[in-house]
């Protein structure tokens, strides 16, 4: 009796698993939760600092997706390099996504220059396309410079990248973000392949280097109604885009301070857990702009003074309807990782490639 029972389960565990629906892209979004954006392929530095057990520190922090800015040739040292960047996240049960800085196209988007951007997504989709599902492409880093007057260009890289990719890897998640460094207000401007709503998603962003002063003011001083609104606006604006397309999106990073050194100002804090506690409101994940502020690479461990400022960033404590304002603590980020050795404690380091 005992085999034929062992087949029954066997036979219904592998129906279960062939019905398992494919992942998809409102899916994924809901997963992406909090990340941030790391160099640790773009700069020398953070290339050569890089140590697996670093993606652990980010985890038990409650960071769940890194965004691995990347500039250069897709070169087999940079490849493998990547791989490895990959494979850690995988191991420690973080979203890897690959963000293409693409700096010669935006500065020139010649015919050329379009090719090289699919020739550089055509060699990365090859060497990535047997990865977990989880892995992302993040097909141009900041849509700027003189794409910001050529969005022909841009949606015809967009349309040929994304054809190109799914070719080489049908169930791949990408990004594709607009012109004017990401803008909510330009997402209208992208053109999305019909039905392209389970495997791609918009990338954009606001405050990439928080509230700085434009005309002579600032965005943000102590957070009056006026601030908020103005940020909710921005916010509504890629939600209204979502319902009208069905497409889910992904702010690409987000920052309290172009510079942060010191223990965070209570103005700063402020605006850290409005910003976060609006985009999960809205159930828009994101990334906090970047690791070098949180973390010390050389160090392998979180930067003590910021930690509040990167705590709430994170894991905001959100006001509710009928709450009285200013009656909730900050609260701690991720227990489970307090007992852990710190990655400065692992002499394993990366080459540059």
């Amino acid at each position: 009796m005992l085999k034929p029972l062992i087949s029954l389960l066997l036979l219904a565990s592998a129906a279960a698993y062939a019905t398992e629906p494919p992942l998809t892209a409102s899916h994924y979004a809901q997963l992406l939760g909090a990340g941030m954006d790391v160099d640790w392929a773009r700069t020398e530095k953070g290339i050569r600092e890089f140590d697996p057990l670093v993606v652990r520190d980010f985890k038990a922090k409650g960071l769940t997706h890194v965004r691995i800015r990347v500039a250069g040739e897709p070169t087999e040292a940079r490849l493998i390099h990547l791989r490895k960047l990959v494979e850690a996240c995988n191991q420690y049960g973080v979203i890897p996504i690959i963000a293409y800085q693409a700096d010669e196209y935006k500065n020139d988007p010649s015919g050329g220059n379009e090719k090289e951007v699919e020739n550089w997504w055509i060699a990365v989709a090859h060497y990535f396309a047997q990865s977990s599902p989880l892995l992302g492409f993040d097909l141009i880093y900041e849509p700027a410079e003189k794409l910001n007057h050529n969005q022909a260009s841009l949606n015809r890289v967009y349309d040929k990248t994304l054809r190109t990719i799914h070719a080489i890897d049908p169930q791949r998640m990408i990004f594709i973000a607009p012109r004017m460094r990401a803008a909510p207000e330009a997402l209208s401007g992208l053109k999305l392949p019909p039905g392209s709503q389970n495997y791609v998603l918009a990338q954009w962003h606001i405050f990439p280097w928080g509230p700085l002063k434009s005309n002579g003011k600032y965005p943000w001083t102590s957070g009056t109604p006026a601030e908020k609104a103005a940020i909710r606006t921005r916010i509504n604006t890629a939600i209204h885009w979502q319902q009208k397309t069905g497409h889910a999106s992904w702010v690409g990073g987000w920052a309290p301070g172009e510079t942060i050194k010191n223990a965070p100002s209570p103005s700063q804090l402020a605006f850290a857990s409005f910003m976060a506690c609006e985009l999960k409101k809205a159930k828009i994940p994101y990334a906090i702009n970047a690791d070098t502020q949180f973390y010390d690479g050389e160090e392998g461990a979180w930067r003590p003074a910021l930690e509040p400022l990167l705590n709430a960033m994170i894991s905001p404590v959100c006001e509710k309807p009928g709450d009285k304002p200013g009656h909730h603590q900050l609260k701690p980020s991720a227990p489970d990782g307090t007992h852990e050795t710190p990655a400065g404690a692992s002499t394993v380091k990366s080459t540059a490639p």
